[in-house]
């Protein structure tokens, strides 16, 4: 899934160098920065849910939650591509 994003990236960059005359390249994020990016979001994303469980609010759990399953999906998706 990452692999895919990386490469509609690529043809992104492609066809804006191509057709705005530029010279963009979209960096290739190594594994270790993916796995310490989804380790921080999902730090950052359990204390938003602890935030919404002590002041009650269901949207606020809702992004807590949404966060960690995001975060969760691509710790899962950088390991699989060992």
């Amino acid at each position: 899934m990452l692999d895919k994003l990386l490469n509609i990236m690529d043809a992104a960059c492609k066809w804006g160098n191509k057709n705005l005359e530029t010279s963009i390249q979209f960096p290739k994020p190594r594994k270790k920065s993916i796995i310490f990016s989804a380790v921080s979001s999902g730090i950052i994303s359990s204390a938003i849910l602890v935030y919404g469980l002590f002041l009650n609010k269901k949207w606020i759990l809702l992004f807590g939650g949404l966060g960690i399953i995001s975060s969760v999906f691509i710790y899962r998706q950088s390991v699989k591509n060992d």
